[in-house]
């Protein structure tokens, strides 16, 4: 299993094979992913509370699949923020390995910032994914 450097912040790694590195087998049984058919998104979403984190990052955040296959992949995924301006957490020189439409991406930050408050609760361990997925608009 691949190692964690737990002193990285969010936007510090090195590459996307460093964001890639950080998706370890812990976190894997961590994330929630929610269909496509739930969120009305072309992508599946991932998501997880902070107190389950095992790499350190502050920035409340969504995972979002990086491709419109309907099997999970989430090694293929892309972090998000959770805010009212939803930024996606790569470096500047890994943005080209969005495989995405900027539609679908503008698409992606729509539905987190109709959604903000349920997924800080979820993010703050405050509510269950049971929660989220009952109460998604």
């Amino acid at each position: 299993m691949n190692q964690i450097d737990k002193t990285k912040e969010p936007n510090n790694y090195e590459s996307f094979n460093d964001i890639v590195n950080t998706i370890t087998e812990d976190m894997l049984l961590e994330l929630s992913s929610i269909s496509r058919r739930k969120t009305g998104l072309d992508v599946i979403v991932w998501i997880q509370t902070y107190i389950l984190q095992t790499n350190q990052h502050n920035t409340p955040r969504i995972r979002f699949q990086n491709n419109t296959a309907s099997k999970s992949q989430i090694i293929e995924s892309i972090p998000m923020s959770i805010s009212d301006e939803p930024k996606i957490l790569l470096k500047a020189n890994d943005l080209d390995k969005i495989s995405l439409t900027p539609k679908q991406i503008a698409s992606i930050k729509e539905w987190i910032v109709r959604n903000k408050e349920i997924l800080l609760k979820h993010w703050n361990a405050e509510i269950t994914s049971y929660d989220v997925f009952e109460s998604l608009k």
